[in-house]
């Protein structure tokens, strides 16, 4: 499959013609529909059923649809960074962290950050497992924020152990009295995910196999639509911190999250690439490792 077959197919979709695509990429409506076959060929999967004047995606298509839009966006802020590294227009931290975690620490750490370095660009991504460990792969953070799961190998990443951060549930306002609860009790509400549908077996399978919940599970995508079903009493959160927790939305409490009567903890990292260094994700570390020592 090559990326320019999927882009040609994305731009069918999304303009419902081949000959608006066709107009939209400066080629031929019969080069269009060939590309689109020959990605077909290649997958060895129909994408699509043509009809006289129209068409329909079939399942495959729509997965591929669905997805490739991402890949390509991907693939666009690759090229992006590259040329801007390239051209060294700017001195540069790209800063990865896991979407489930709520501390405050973070955000010290990059106000001291940016005030030390005031031509530093910093950007922040927030994702969960999988994306952040795609995003360090594709080059598109210099640093990743993230508890110890699923990392590929030593010789993958430089791993700078940070904290235990303790796990901390979100739940309805009013739903137990109690100021701790026992995981094994969380079972009436499906425990919230915030990932893509492609992650959400992973995601799935890290919480049964690293903490033994045995509940049932609901996906959102972002924190923010998370915490809305939280307050509306649709479901339960479980977030991360060091000491501190950012502020929540009203209707919602915070209760600590017990496994046979102890807190429940994770090992924090800050992971870089070796092929990829970059001198102020270090100094970023350290700065972050000086905000825990204060509080």
């Amino acid at each position: 499959m090559l990326l320019k077959q999927l882009e040609y197919f994305i731009s069918v979709v999304e303009h419902n013609s081949f000959t608006q695509a066709a107009y939209e990429h400066y080629v031929s409506q019969s080069a269009i529909s060939q590309q689109i076959k020959s990605l077909e060929a290649s997958l060895g999967v129909p994408l699509m059923i043509r009809e006289k004047r129209s068409f329909h995606l079939t399942p495959a298509g729509e997965y591929l649809y669905r997805n490739g839009k991402q890949l390509m966006t991907r693939v666009k802020n690759l090229q992006d960074e590259t040329v801007r590294v390239g051209k060294n227009e700017r001195k540069y931290l790209r800063i990865g962290y896991l979407n489930r975690y709520s501390g405050i620490a973070l955000q010290q750490a990059l106000m001291r950050t940016t005030k030390r370095y005031r031509d530093l660009d910093v950007r922040m991504y927030s994702g969960s497992h999988s994306e952040l460990n795609q995003m360090i792969d594709d080059n598109l953070v210099d640093i990743i924020f993230n508890d110890y799961w699923q990392i590929k190998s030593d010789n993958d990443y430089v791993a700078y152990p940070i904290s235990k951060a303790t796990v901390i549930a979100e739940v309805p306002k009013g739903y137990t009295p109690e100021g701790a609860v026992e995981l094994k009790e969380l079972l009436d509400l499906p425990l919230i995910l915030v990932c893509h549908d492609d992650q959400r077996l992973d995601e799935e399978e890290n919480y049964r196999k690293s903490m033994g919940f045995m509940g049932s599970f609901l996906q959102v995508k972002n924190l923010e639509e998370a915490r809305f079903l939280v307050g509306a009493g649709q479901g339960i959160l479980l977030v991360d911190r060091f000491k501190y927790l950012v502020d929540t939305i009203p209707g919602i409490e915070r209760k600590c999250i017990l496994n046979n009567g102890k807190p429940i903890e994770k090992d924090y990292y800050f992971y870089v690439s070796p092929q990829n260094p970059n001198t102020y994700a270090e100094a970023f570390k350290d700065i972050f490792l000086q905000v825990l020592d204060e509080f």
